[in-house]
């Protein structure tokens, strides 16, 4: 089985630094047969602004290291022009990681040099999960993609994502000519990335999930991707889901405490590490909120949402009062709302309201994401949020990419997409 993550830091405090741990091969980190309890995965893409990060986040994984039955296994890209540090090499490296230390300088060996790779290809992806599967074997495996991230969107221009982060660092509103960033790993050398809705991302999980089975965690430490359609594309390829509903600053994950849990746990769930992990995003790194989800019962939320749609399409008035709910319900984004409307406070907004026929179906709605997240954490000033959020921006910009994606399955397993393509202005 495996675990999938996606951009974390830490404060290094040298004297609760661990010893560094024994070779691979031994007992202790392999067992009898030779195979760990866990791999601990890092996709992490500094081929962009984020690469003084890979240095910051590199120490803090080498906080804890590899041991105690984990291997802590990293790809790191970085790009020139954001860091000098660790003799500001650019490319493609893997690491095990060991630790040590040495705050200001990266110890864990260079097991190889790839030079420039496109980390935005799904074929780099798959072959770093197929390298990490055939020299250091797993029962359980966890992959961190690490990067910028922007939920479910298909969006091939990097300028125009550079545009709005802009124009949110700036609190503007957005404008016809500033689109939402793309989805993750985003590489700024090839000028690709990963996309849920093109399906390029669940590509590149496609042939480690056929050889090994599902993985085990999709953790994301990347901004907006706790979206009910990010959760529902990985049903297939994850067993649980972490990730942040918000924006997402530069604590992200806290991989220290998060590799001690698997160390103290190594029978741990899939659920028991997601909660871990979206726990000490927000207690521990500050972040605005992180939640962690069982995707076993994605099919319940899915059947709200699609009830929803149906009783919309059927009937003009209830249309549009789904419109007027919309406007009532919160996002946790202020610069693209309706991109990230909380699907809780939709559900909730639905219920208050009393229609016979859509306040149910809001109840509905709510109760199905109280079953499927195992645990939603947020700050005071975000307590109101469900955890998940939802696309509801009928505008003409971005609903191909969401009705007709090849990996818009959300689109394809709902009407939700149809509704959202009755709503766009001729």
């Amino acid at each position: 089985m495996l675990t999938v993550l996606l951009l974390a830091c830490g404060t290094p405090d040298d004297s609760e630094r661990p010893d560094p741990p024994g070779p691979p091969d031994t007992a202790e980190d392999t067992g009898d047969k030779g195979i760990s309890k866990w791999q601990f995965l890092v996709y992490m893409d500094g081929d962009n602004n984020l690469e003084d990060w890979v240095m910051h986040d590199l120490n803090e994984l080498e906080l804890t290291g590899s041991g105690r039955g984990v291997q802590v296994l990293v790809q790191a890209d970085r790009i020139d022009g954001y860091s000098e540090k660790d003799g500001d090499w650019t490319g493609a490296r893997r690491y095990r990681i060991e630790a040590d230390h040495d705050p200001n300088r990266i110890h864990s060996p260079v097991l190889e040099d790839l030079g420039e790779v496109d980390m935005g290809s799904p074929q780099t992806l798959a072959d770093f999960l197929a390298w990490a599967d055939t020299n250091y074997p797993a029962e359980h495996r966890a992959l961190v993609m690490w990067d910028h991230g922007d939920g479910w969107t298909l969006q091939a221009d990097a300028a125009d994502a550079e545009e709005t982060a802009a124009a949110a660092a700036a609190d503007l509103d957005p404008t016809d000519d500033v689109a939402p960033p793309p989805g993750i790993a985003w590489d700024d050398t090839d000028g690709s990335f990963l996309s849920i809705a093109e399906g390029t991302f669940a590509e590149g999980l496609a042939a480690s999930v056929e050889a090994n089975g599902r993985l085990d965690v999709v953790a994301f430490d990347a901004c907006n991707m706790a979206t009910w359609e990010v959760l529902h594309s990985l049903v297939p390829y994850a067993e649980a889901v972490s990730a942040a509903e918000t924006s997402e600053g530069y604590e992200g994950l806290q991989y220290e405490t998060a590799l001690a849990f698997l160390e103290e746990n190594p029978a741990a769930t899939p659920t028991e590490l997601a909660q871990e992990l979206s726990r000490g995003a927000v207690e521990e790194g500050g972040e605005y909120t992180h939640s962690a989800w069982n995707t076993d019962e994605v099919a319940q939320i899915d059947a709200a949402v699609d009830a929803i749609a149906v009783a919309a399409l059927a009937d003009p008035d209830l249309a549009a009062s789904m419109l007027s709910y919309r406007k009532e319900t919160r996002g946790v984004d202020h610069v693209w709302k309706n991109w990230y409307l909380d699907a809780g406070d939709l559900g909730k907004v639905m219920t208050a309201a009393g229609d016979p026929v859509l306040a149910p179906l809001g109840t509905d709605l709510d109760s199905a994401i109280g079953a499927a997240v195992v645990q939603s954490y947020t700050i005071d000033d975000y307590s109101w949020a469900s955890g998940l959020t939802i696309w509801f921006d009928p505008t003409a910009d971005y609903i191909d990419e969401y009705t007709e994606g090849a990996g818009a399955t959300w689109a394809q397993d709902t009407h939700w997409g149809e509704l959202m393509r009755s709503f766009v202005k001729k």
